[in-house]
């Protein structure tokens, strides 16, 4: 379910509706912890409420001020780390992100995404179209599609790859190693369930072509 994207009569309205989706928001695109995006979240909301009478789109408005606001972080969290390692001849480790299993590896799949691909499949959980997209990203339409497509394709292989990785932890099945082949059916071409399957040519339809 998306948000509703018409400005609220208030910023008290338009607060207790956006700031869980937003706070999300900043998880998604890269913020480290739930309480570095709060923070975030919550400077942003400061932003959007001084300068509500002006702010004509606040949900894009806030997004777009999000982003700006994770890159800064990024940018001052390598420096640091940089700084780091120069001092200690390590890198530091990173601590544990304190979600549930299911989100901290819906999480992980996302990092392993483009930062531009991340930050559009973002977005669009959040219900924006490709035209709202391109407008708070500066990317063009096409290429907010492109990102899209690309994007959730590469979620879903990384999906069934886990799922495939959970069958093969389980009990052996027919056909699996360790285990006798299962039998191949044959099937003679007067079989009449054989006809029903396969007596007849799917056509597309000339309205898919």
């Amino acid at each position: 379910m998306g948000l509703p994207f018409e400005k609220p009569a208030t910023f008290d309205a338009y607060y207790l509706a956006d700031f869980r989706a937003l706070t999300w928001y900043a998880i998604r695109i890269g913020a480290s912890s739930p309480e570095e995006a709060e923070d975030i979240t919550q400077d942003v909301m400061g932003t959007v409420l001084r300068h509500w009478d002006e702010i004509e789109a606040p949900y894009a408005y806030a997004r777009t001020a999000v982003r700006g606001q994770i890159c800064r972080v990024k940018n001052r969290t390598a420096r640091r780390r940089e700084a780091e390692v120069r001092a200690t001849a390590r890198q530091p480790e990173r601590s544990l992100t304190p979600f549930d299993g299911d989100t901290t590896m819906v999480l992980a799949w996302l990092r392993t995404l483009p930062a531009a691909q991340r930050e559009v499949l973002a977005l669009a959980t959040d219900g924006f179209e490709p035209l709202e997209i391109a407008r708070i990203t500066g990317q063009n339409t096409a290429t907010v599609r492109s990102n899209l497509r690309h994007g959730r394709r590469k979620l879903i292989r990384l999906m069934l790859e886990s799922a495939g990785k959970e069958a093969d932890d389980g009990p052996d099945r027919p056909g699996r190693a360790g285990s006798a082949p299962a039998k191949r059916q044959r099937v003679s071409p007067d079989d009449p369930e054989r006809s029903d399957r396969c007596g007849t040519t799917a056509t597309r339809p000339a309205s898919a072509v």
